[in-house]
């Protein structure tokens, strides 16, 4: 398995494992947000936070992971079904994190669906933990 930066070349992989992962927010905004020109403009604003794992030339997992100079935020983790419990989704966000650190950041927060039951495993397994102290508000507009 390789790690490397997540170009706007990777899309339709990416944007086709997203569709296929369990967990992944499929409402019309957050698909709208998953178009090209929406993760082009991403990409160009956090060029060196996101990245893909592949083997044998096949994508088989990403992380867009990126800051507004303050806060820091975990966005599309996936790891294809197939390729799941072998470490790729923790070395996934060490490298978001890791890069994120790099670029002054001192906390990452992400966002997981409460009937995301596998996900929310995931990131209270590897150390994060649910924020309590906030609570989430939304506005349609």
């Amino acid at each position: 398995m390789t790690i490397k930066k997540f170009t706007i070349k990777d899309y339709n992989a990416a944007n086709s494992l997203w569709r296929k992962t369990a967990g992944i927010c499929s409402c019309e905004k957050c698909l709208r947000y998953d178009s090209r020109e929406e993760v082009t403009k991403f990409l160009a604003k956090n060029p060196e936070t996101c990245f893909i794992a592949e083997e044998n030339g096949e994508l088989i997992g990403t992380v867009l992971a990126g800051n507004d100079g303050r806060t820091a935020l975990i966005y599309r983790l996936a790891v294809d079904e197939k390729y799941r419990i072998r470490g790729i989704g923790r070395a996934l966000v060490k490298k978001a994190v890791e890069a994120l650190k790099r670029e002054g950041m001192e906390a990452v927060t992400l966002f997981c669906l409460k009937d995301n039951e596998s996900g929310n495993a995931f990131w209270e397994k590897i150390g994060f933990t649910e924020m309590t102290e906030a609570i989430t508000y939304k506005l349609k507009i």
